[in-house]
């Protein structure tokens, strides 16, 4: 049993859409208020009178639950349905849900005089938007997708509805982030999960209104999608695009998002959605934690590197003039929510920066996932959607692994920071968006390899084994990015950088050294110690 449910206001045609769904499926076809008229033995009008509103909803209970067990049908249900906690429950539990959405001056137009509507008749515009304004949150969450009936003919409603229920089931990978405040949250990872985004976004955070973040290149690419996903939810949308890049991650445009926030009238009640990368995802996020002490926030990631780390774990920020993220907050998401169909138009830098985070994760992971990801590679650059997904999930499986044991980086989540050490400094030293991250981060655990060498005994060849994977995955150690890098900086300007991150302790520079995949430990390197092996780093040209 699979039924098909379709919610939505009294007006929203569902009756009507229904039976031509019906027949495009080859289903039955059942009204509820007819089904409960017929066990009442009266009509609903005048179960209304007899019984009050009460009454009638323990009928309307009674007659859903007698569907359990019938064939699968197209079901239209009452505007009410959604009100019962019970209700919505048996609905999610029977079948797939579709809300078709609709104004209240068109639900108006279509009902004429509502005399048959108990809840409405004789009382216009007005009583329409207070029921409809008191149930959206309810037909949203309750919703596993969202039609949007204005300005279309029923065939046309009915034929998308059908096309919803007919189309091929995705492979949706649920994670689940077990973090302690302000609660868990889902990473969904998988495909053309952007269609869904408005009822994904309702369920989640049940926000009326959102303010959409992204940048100039995202919005140009998927920006319009989402932004229709959204109102088809009935969502009021607010679109912020910024420039593209690491520059925008700043204390002053943060400051400009949060006004525009405030002008645009979102409340505490309202969603920040993060469409982007990590600079947007970091961005958005911060502003997300601060907006009136916190609102709700859902991370969508469009790159590779954040879809595998950086829009899990709720870590937020802004840069600062003395380095990055250094002004943040730990502020966990209501959900993430990964398409990697999105990850296709990404240039190759991107695509090497979320590579080198997911080669980083897999040393993280032990020898196991070493060489599942190893043995994916060639399908990772050729960006074969099940390659892609498989490596996307298991990734993200792994930081939200991490990211549940260690909400706010207090012990285990430090393994996270593998390669970031000098990849950082080198960020800053270079000025930000001259290095894209994926190099940096490659560039630092390779350094970090040289530094496990030099202080201990790690399994044999693992060093050359990391250098080698990073080559071929597009970050060797003579990419011409980083050796003109290598050529402006010197070893105590690189030193004092990493001094300033807030990685160091108490002035002391901390490294993950890997001494096996899967083994890792942190290390505060002396001063004396780590000049030498930089200025050895820079003589050299780097690398290992």
């Amino acid at each position: 049993m699979n039924h098909l449910f379709l919610t939505g206001f009294m007006g929203a045609g569902k009756s009507t859409v229904g039976r031509l769904v019906a027949e495009l499926l080859g289903r039955a076809f059942i009204d509820l208020d007819v089904l409960i008229e017929g066990r009442e033995g009266m009509s609903v009008p005048s179960l209304f009178a007899e019984r009050g509103e009460e009454g009638f909803r323990a009928a309307e209970h009674a007659a859903l639950e007698s569907l359990a067990g019938l064939p699968a049908a197209v079901v239209a249900t009452g505007g009410g349905i959604v009100l019962r906690g019970d209700n919505r429950a048996s609905l999610k539990r029977m079948g797939t849900v579709v809300y078709l959405s609709v104004s209240p001056e068109s639900a108006l137009a279509r009902l004429g005089d509502a005399t048959d509507r108990p809840l409405l008749s004789g009382k216009g515009i007005a009583a329409a938007r207070e029921v409809l304004g008191a149930r959206l949150s309810l037909y949203t969450s309750t919703a596993d997708h969202v039609v949007d009936t204005e300005g279309k003919v029923a065939d046309a409603v009915a034929g998308e509805v059908a096309a919803i229920v007919t189309r091929p089931e995705r492979d949706v990978r649920v994670l689940h982030v077990g973090s302690e405040h302000p609660g868990g949250y889902d990473v969904l990872v998988g495909e053309g999960l952007l269609a869904d985004l408005g009822a994904s976004v309702a369920h989640a955070t049940r926000a009326r209104s959102v303010v959409l973040v992204t940048d100039a290149n995202v919005a140009a690419l998927v920006g319009s999608r989402a932004a229709d996903a959204l109102g088809a939810a009935d969502i009021r949308v607010v679109e912020h695009v910024i420039p593209a890049g690491e520059s925008s991650k700043s204390w002053l445009l943060a400051g400009e998002l949060l006004e525009a926030m405030a002008a645009d009238g979102l409340d505490r009640g309202s969603a920040v959605v993060a469409l982007g990368g990590g600079v947007v995802g970091d961005l958005a996020g911060f502003c997300a934690s601060a907006y009136m002490r916190g609102i709700a926030l859902v991370q969508v990631p469009t790159t590779l590197l954040a879809q595998v780390d950086s829009a899990i774990g709720g870590k937020t920020a802004v840069d600062l003039t003395g380095g990055k993220n250094l002004a943040g907050a730990f502020w966990p998401p209501s959900l993430v929510i990964s398409d990697v169909q999105v990850l296709q138009s990404l240039p190759p830098d991107e695509w090497t920066n979320g590579l080198v985070e997911a080669v980083k994760h897999a040393l993280l992971a032990g020898p196991d996932a070493l060489e599942r990801f190893e043995a994916r590679v060639d399908g990772l650059l050729a960006r074969e959607p099940r390659t892609l997904l498989d490596a996307v999930a298991e990734a993200a499986a792994f930081k939200v692994g991490i990211v549940t044991e260690d909400v706010r980086e207090s012990g285990l989540r430090e393994c996270l920071n593998l390669g970031h050490t000098l990849g950082h400094a080198l960020e800053v030293l270079a000025g930000y968006g001259s290095l894209p991250h994926g190099l940096a981060v490659a560039e630092g655990m390779r350094f970090a390899s040289r530094l496990a060498e030099a202080l201990g005994s790690p399994e044999p060849g693992l060093a050359a084994r990391t250098a080698a994977l990073l080559a071929r995955i597009g970050a060797p150690a003579d990419h011409e990015v980083l050796a003109r890098v290598r050529s402006t900086v010197g070893a105590e300007a690189v030193r004092a950088a990493m001094k300033a991150d807030k990685k160091s302790r108490e002035g002391v520079v901390r490294f993950v050294l890997l001494d096996a995949p899967g083994v890792w430990r942190v290390a505060g390197i002396d001063d004396a110690v780590l000049l030498d092996m930089l200025r050895a780093w820079s003589a050299e040209g780097g690398g290992c």
